[in-house]
Parts: C-alpha cells; sequence; structure tokens
C-alpha cells in the first residue's frame, strides 16, 4: 500500500527536479522516517503515510530546482526528522550537509539516515562560529531574526540562507523583526505553488 502510494508519486517528484537515480534511497528514507515516527514523534503521529509525502517530502521538494548547486558545504537548522536535509543529500551526494539537532534522539534517528545518505554529518547545538559552510537551510524551525541571531557571524560573511516558510503574512512580520536587528538584510521571498494540496508555501532567500 505505501509503495503504491510513493509510485503514484514519482512522476511529480521527478517533476520537481528530483533525480531519478535517487529514487530508491528516498523511498528508504521515507520508510525510515514512518517506522520510527511511532517512537521518536519525527512528524505528527496522526499523520498517514500518504499525508507524510504529500505534507513533508513532496513540500520539501517544492524549491529544489532553485537550490544553489555550487556549493560544497551546507549547514541545516533544527534538522528534526531530517526534512529537507535529508532529501537534499540524497539529491545532491556531492555535498556535505551537517544537521543540527539539539534532541539525541532525533540525532540518533538521523545517524541511522547516514546508511541512506553518507554525506550527512550530525551535530549537536549550532555552534557561535559556523566555520566551513557555504549555505544554511532550515524548514519549520525559528523566525528569520532568530536564524540570523543564531549565525550572526556567518551571515556578517555574506552568509547565504536558504529557508522553507509557510504564510506571507507570518514571513513579513518575521522579517519586520529581522530588519530591526540586521539594518542591511537583503532578502527575497518567492511563492511556491504545490502540485498536491491547496497550502501557502514561499522560499526565504538571504544573500542569494
Amino acid at each position: 500500500m505505501n509503495s503504491d502510494y510513493f509510485q503514484k508519486r514519482i512522476p511529480i517528484i521527478k517533476d520537481l527536479g528530483f533525480r531519478e537515480t535517487g529514487l530508491i534511497e528516498l523511498k528508504k528514507y521515507i520508510d525510515l522516517l514512518w517506522a520510527s515516527n511511532e517512537e521518536l514523534n519525527l512528524i505528527s503521529r496522526k499523520m498517514t503515510y500518504e499525508e507524510l509525502i504529500d505534507n513533508h517530502v513532496i513540500d520539501c521538494l517544492l524549491p529544489l530546482q532553485k537550490f544553489p548547486t555550487d556549493v560544497k558545504s551546507v549547514a541545516d537548522f533544527g534538522s528534526g526528522g531530517g526534512l529537507p536535509a535529508v532529501i537534499y543529500a540524497i539529491q545532491f551526494p556531492q555535498i556535505q550537509f551537517r544537521l543540527y539537532e539539539k534532541s539525541k534522539l532525533k540525532q540518533d534517528f538521523l545517524n541511522r539516515c547516514k546508511s541512506i545518505a553518507p554525506n550527512l554529518d550530525i551535530q549537536g547545538e549550532i555552534p557561535i562560529r559556523l566555520l566551513n559552510v557555504d549555505l544554511v537551510t532550515a524548514r519549520g524551525f525559528k523566525p528569520v531574526d532568530v536564524i540570523l541571531d543564531v549565525s550572526r557571524s556567518y551571515y556578517q560573511t555574506n552568509g547565504k540562507y536558504f529557508l522553507l516558510k509557510a504564510r506571507l503574512e507570518k514571513i513579513e512580520e518575521e522579517l519586520t523583526l529581522a530588519r530591526k536587528k540586521f539594518k542591511d538584510l537583503k532578502v527575497r521571498v518567492e511563492p511556491l505553488k504545490s502540485p498536491v494540496l491547496e497550502v501557502e508555501r514561499h522560499l526565504v532567500l538571504i544573500h542569494i
């Protein structure tokens, strides 16, 4: 049943830019996330397998074709169950993905994902200085001003951010706060359209 639904969504997944040669690994990751969720609560326990694919996996793929591929190292903040970092690591095996997650249980889960995407490096707290990082990603993490605050030294070196966000109204509130702290903030907000759900999604790009 679960495999059938994944197969049904493959044309959409490919249309969004995901590489065909990574589909087996993507399915392994989705199945691992699904199997581990009951114990770890990585996503809502009430969610169905179909909702996992439509609400989370496809959601992470919406901005995929805008992802800067000229980077060597990515830091993902608040990685949780690995969305979007594990998916992006599968898509871009040549890029090193450093995942920052405070929860020890979620760290353990993310370490299990390394068997699927060996280019993952699992870390705990976000350090004051982010070294050797070309891009920061985050989805469902903190408001924009907090993200910039915790990575202030990186931001001040013209650090690049690729942030998956939802409602524009909320984003504008966050950016108002961020501009009070970061007067020179150069940001672009791009709408994203889901092919499977009527939802409001946006990509927040900083220094990109």
